[in-house]
């Protein structure tokens, strides 16, 4: 089996530490051929000695020229990730990219644009496809046990502001695009999205910034959604606990509902259909794997995608997806600022 080379520009944003570790982990499918990193000698200091051997190169042009990766993972500052991708898809390179991409989703057409004209592969941070629950829930779905899809939401409550630190980058409008909604409630757009395979449509929303904090982004967000096939859903979010989380999930249907508290690390699905007959009601109970780096669902996701560029299927993901996650948030955010509902 062919390794694949894996390079990473950006060595310590965002999520570039963790991605590294789960790399690390993976000796036998992937290797680490190198680094560009605007202030090498910050971040080399910290890299952990498993990365040590791994060479920097002085610029990005030099990274993809002489260290030949057939992927480049991209982490940095929001402002410059489109260019940064942009780049590597120009270069013939397979991408993965940080979540949330970009300030705004049109930075990303053209990488759309690049990544489909150079028939390259595209992956990216959104890792809770990948979690065993979601698995089993889109199975469910597309089995066709829940029916005809009448709901779906969301509720994620994580770490105040005061705890994140309020001077970070991430809570300037400027260099993020917006607050929570950017940062962290992507990932239940694009969770909303895979499972039901169906787009959003329209988009209501209330934004505020509950703590008083002296940023300029929402710290809490309520958003309605219509989606195409009919369903309605909803994501409530916001930075409100002292370091404890929520993750709550349910989808109902005219056959049946599914139900996740994140925390209890199970799912109960109940449905009507036949083949749920002698048993209409089961709980699943799904502890994920203790794997270091960015977890067993970010192994999974960099396996898929070293799989899809060795001609082994899809990586799972499109510049699309991305894109699409922060159209909804951008709909939110100018259907806060309005009171108007907003049609995609």
């Amino acid at each position: 089996m062919r390794k694949i080379r894996f390079a990473q520009a950006s060595v310590s944003m965002i999520h570039a530490n963790s991605y590294r570790d789960t790399l690390m982990l993976l000796p036998d499918e992937v290797e680490l051929v190198g680094f560009y990193d605007p202030d090498p000698e910050s971040v080399r200091k910290n890299l952990k000695a498993d990365a040590q051997h791994v060479p920097f190169y002085p610029t990005l042009a030099a990274l993809l020229a002489e260290a030949k990766p057939d992927v480049v993972m991209v982490s940095t500052y929001l402002k410059d990730m489109p260019s940064w991708m942009l780049q590597v898809a120009e270069a013939g390179v397979n991408v993965w990219a940080d979540k949330p991409f970009a300030i705004h989703s049109s930075h990303l057409l053209p990488v759309a644009e690049a990544v489909k004209r150079n028939k390259l592969h595209f992956s990216c941070g959104y890792s809770w496809r990948f979690h065993p629950i979601s698995q089993l829930i889109k199975e469910s779905y597309d089995a066709g046990l829940l029916g005809k899809p009448y709901s779906i939401e969301f509720r994620f409550l994580t770490s105040s502001v005061a705890r994140r630190n309020p001077n970070t980058w991430y809570m300037k409008r400027a260099e993020a695009g917006g607050g929570i909604l950017n940062w962290l409630g992507c990932h239940w757009f694009d969770l909303m999205r895979y499972i039901t395979s169906s787009e959003v449509s329209k988009v209501s929303a209330i934004e505020a910034n509950v703590s008083g904090q002296p940023i300029d982004v929402e710290d809490a967000a309520a958003v309605s959604l219509q989606f195409a096939n009919g369903m309605i859903g909803s994501l409530h979010a916001g930075y409100f606990t002292s370091g404890d989380g929520e993750v709550s999930f349910g989808l109902r249907g005219s056959e049946g509902w599914a139900k996740w508290e994140e925390a209890e690390k199970s799912v109960t699905i109940k449905s009507t259909h036949p083949d749920w007959a002698s048993a209409p009601k089961r709980t699943f109970q799904m502890p994920t794997a203790e794997v270091g780096g960015y977890g067993a669902e970010g192994r999974a996701l960099i396996l898929q995608l070293a799989a899809a560029i060795r001609g082994e299927g899809s990586s799972g993901y499109t510049v699309e997806d991305a894109i699409r996650s922060l159209q909804i948030i951008e709909a939110a955010h100018e259907s806060a600022r309005t009171g108007q509902t907003m049609t995609l």
